[in-house]
C-alpha cells in the first residue's frame, strides 16, 4: 500500500521524464529531420550526378551551389545556347565564383562554347576578373585571349580566338589595355607575339596603339618586327606602313623597331630582302633618321637613301 508520500515522489518522477522527454523530441525531431534533408539532398545530387556523366565540371564545381546555377552550367558544358535572361536570373549575379573559385564565363572558356561567351559577356561578365586569385594567378579572361586557341572542335585555333575578341569589344571591352602581371605586357602585344596577325588588325581597328610599351620598352610593332620573318608577318608591316601607324612616331619608337629587324642577319635570302624593303619603306618616313648600327646591319653600309626615296 502506498502512502501519499509515496504517491507524490512517484508524480515527480513521471513529471521529470515527461519533462526530458518532451526535451529530447524538441531537439532530436529537428536532427532527424536535417539529417533526412541532408540525405535527401545527397541523393538528388547523386543521382543528376548520375544522370548525366557528360557535364563533370557542372557536377562537380557548379551543382553544391544550387539547381539554377547548376543547369545553366550544364547548358554551357555541353556547347548548348543559353539566354541573357537565364544569365540574369542567376541568384548571385554573372560574376559569381563556384568551386574552384570559377566563373560561368570561364566554365563557357574552358567548354569552347562561343555562344555562352559572347551571352555571358553580353550580360555583363567581367573579362577582367582573375581566375584562380587565392593562387596567385594573374591570368584574366583577355590573357585567354592572347592564346594560339584550341586544336579541336568546330571553331579552332586564331578564328576562335578572334570570336572571343571581337565578342569581347562589341560588349565594352578595352583594345588598348595592358595584361596584369609584372611586365605590363599590351593585349595587342601578345596577340602579335602568337602570330595571330587577323586578331592584331581587329584590335588595332578597333583603337589599340601598336606602339604603347611595355616595362621593357617592347611594343606590338617591334614584336611583329622580330618575329621570324614569315610572310605573314611581312604582310602585316607592310599593312601597318600602308595605313600610317608609322606616321608621327617618335625617333626613339622608330629606332627600337629598326633594332628588331636587324636582328636578322642580312644573307641575301628572301627574308633579308623583305627586311630591307621594311627598313627602306620606314626610313622614307624619317628622311633625318641617323645611320647607326641598326642600318649597318640592314644595309650592309651607308644608308641608300636614293632607295629609301624611291621606296613605296
Amino acid at each position: 500500500m502506498t502512502t501519499p508520500s509515496t504517491e507524490k515522489k512517484q508524480a515527480s518522477i513521471r513529471r521529470f521524464y515527461a519533462v526530458v522527454f518532451a526535451a529530447f523530441a524538441v531537439i532530436v525531431t529537428p536532427l532527424v529531420w536535417w539529417g533526412y534533408g541532408k540525405y535527401e539532398t545527397y541523393r538528388t545530387e547523386q543521382d543528376m550526378i548520375e544522370s548525366s556523366p557528360d557535364t563533370p565540371l557542372s557536377n562537380r564545381l557548379i551543382l553544391p551551389y544550387g539547381e539554377q546555377p547548376y543547369r545553366l552550367a550544364q547548358q554551357i558544358e555541353r556547347g548548348d545556347a543559353i539566354s541573357e535572361a537565364e544569365v540574369k536570373a542567376l541568384p548571385e549575379g554573372v560574376d559569381q565564383r563556384y568551386g574552384d573559385e570559377i566563373t560561368m564565363l570561364f566554365l563557357a572558356l574552358g567548354a569552347h562554347n562561343l555562344q555562352a561567351i559572347d551571352t555571358l559577356l553580353a550580360a555583363g561578365a567581367d573579362p577582367y576578373m582573375i581566375d584562380r586569385p587565392s593562387t596567385g594567378s594573374a591570368r584574366n579572361f583577355v590573357y585567354y585571349l592572347t592564346m594560339p586557341g584550341p586544336s579541336s572542335g568546330p571553331v579552332q585555333g586564331f578564328d576562335f580566338e578572334n570570336r572571343m575578341i571581337e565578342s569581347y569589344l562589341k560588349h565594352g571591352g578595352k583594345a588598348n589595355v595592358q595584361l596584369p602581371g609584372d611586365q605590363g605586357n599590351w593585349f595587342v602585344e601578345q596577340v602579335g607575339l602568337i602570330g595571330n596577325y587577323d586578331g592584331v588588325k581587329i584590335l588595332l581597328k578597333a583603337g589599340a596603339d601598336p606602339w604603347a610599351e611595355d616595362k621593357s620598352g617592347e611594343t606590338a610593332i617591334s614584336t611583329i618586327g622580330d618575329m621570324s620573318g614569315t610572310d605573314e608577318s611581312f604582310k602585316l608591316m607592310n599593312w601597318l606602313l600602308d595605313q600610317g601607324y608609322f606616321s608621327n612616331v617618335s625617333m626613339l619608337k622608330l629606332q627600337n623597331f629598326m633594332n628588331a629587324i636587324a636582328g636578322y642577319t642580312q644573307r641575301k635570302d628572301k627574308v633579308s630582302r623583305e627586311y630591307r624593303n621594311i627598313a627602306l619603306r620606314a626610313l622614307k618616313r624619317f628622311p633625318n633618321y641617323p645611320p647607326d648600327q641598326n642600318t649597318q646591319d640592314i644595309f650592309g653600309g651607308p644608308i641608300p637613301w636614293k632607295e629609301v626615296e624611291n621606296a613605296k
